[in-house]
C-alpha cells in the first residue's frame, strides 16, 4: 500500500540505528523472531526483510548507516550471487554471511546456543568465500575425478564475481583444496570450463 511498502521497509530499523553505526556493520534476516533472537542473544544490530526479497532499496537504505551487511539467512542460487555482487560495486559495501548450523534459523539458535550464533556472526565470511566454501564442501576430495568435479563447481562459482583479482584469489584457495595446479584452473576459467551450477 501507499502507507507500507515491504521492499522498502526493515523491521527494527528504528531500534537498531545506533548500534549500526557504532559497529559499522547491520545484520540481516528473514523475520522479525529472528532480530528477537539476535537482541536476547546479546546482538541488537539485527534487521529484518519479513516476507520480501532483500531489494535494492534496502541496501541503499542501509548503507546510510554500515558499510559492512552480515546476511543472516542462506543466500543461494544465482540470481542471489547476481545480486549480491551489483550491490557491493554500486552501493561499495562489504557483503558477508553467517554460517549458521544447517537446518537451524537464528531465532532457534538464539535459545539453544546463543553464544554460537555471536560467534556465527563475528566469523561471517565474505559472500564469495561462503559460496566457494559450500561447493569444496559438497564435493568428493578424495578421488582425482571427485576434486576435478569439486574444482569445476567452484570455479563455475568463482567466475561470476567480477573483479578479476578477486576470482583470482579464490582460484588459489581451490587450488590448495583440491591439489590440482592454479595455472591449470586459471586457463579452465579462463577458457569457460567451469561448471555453473547453483550453490
Amino acid at each position: 500500500t501507499k502507507l507500507y511498502n515491504k521492499s522498502k521497509v526493515l523491521y527494527a530499523l528504528n531500534w537498531a540505528k545506533d548500534d549500526l553505526v557504532r559497529a559499522d556493520e547491520v545484520i540481516i534476516c528473514e523475520g522479525y523472531t529472528d532480530v528477537i533472537g539476535f537482541a536476547t542473544a546479546g546482538v541488537p544490530r539485527a534487521v529484518a526483510t519479513c516476507g520480501t526479497s532483500l531489494t535494492e532499496d534496502h541496501i541503499r537504505l542501509l548503507k546510510r548507516f554500515a558499510n559492512r551487511l552480515v546476511l543472516a539467512f542462506d543466500p543461494a542460487g544465482q540470481a542471489a550471487a547476481d545480486r549480491v555482487y551489483e550491490w557491493e560495486r554500486k552501493v561499495e559495501l562489504e557483503v558477508a554471511v553467517a554460517a549458521l548450523p544447517a537446518g537451524q534459523d537464528p531465532g532457534d539458535l538464539a535459545r539453544t546456543d546463543p553464544e554460537r550464533l555471536r560467534a556465527a556472526v563475528e566469523g561471517a565470511i565474505p559472500f564469495l568465500g561462503f559460496r566457494v566454501e559450500r561447493a569444496l564442501a559438497a564435493g568428493n576430495l578424495s578421488t582425482p575425478e571427485g576434486r576435478a568435479r569439486t574444482a569445476e563447481t567452484a570455479l563455475g562459482v568463482i567466475a561470476e564475481h567480477p573483479d578479476e583479482l578477486v576470482r583470482d584469489q579464490y582460484v588459489i584457495a581451490v587450488s590448495d583444496r583440491t591439489r590440482i595446479g592454479v595455472d591449470q584452473l586459471r586457463a579452465t576459467l579462463r577458457g569457460g570450463g567451469a561448471r555453473r551450477v547453483p550453490v
